[in-house]
């Protein structure tokens, strides 16, 4: 996974003047995704999505009715 600091120090590289493919090298990344943030120009914690979807069943969902009252009464449960 691609950090910040690396998308950072490509833009640097390649606003001061250095290739595409050398700017990559150097941030540590492939080419691909050197172009893909470059041609974006956005971080990426600024193009992740939040997930909306379950990636597994609710453990809870078959006893949460019963479970529910009894964390009012006692949140330390």
């Amino acid at each position: 996974m691609v950090t910040d600091h690396q998308v950072r120090k490509l833009m640097k590289l390649i606003a001061g003047g250095a290739p595409l493919a050398r700017a990559a090298l150097k941030a540590g990344m492939d080419e691909t995704t050197a172009r893909k943030y470059h041609r974006s120009g956005k971080l990426p914690r600024e193009c992740r999505t939040e997930h909306t979807w379950r990636t597994r069943p609710d453990p809870f969902a078959e006893v949460w009715e019963k479970v529910r009252p009894l964390l009012e009464v006692n949140p330390g449960l």
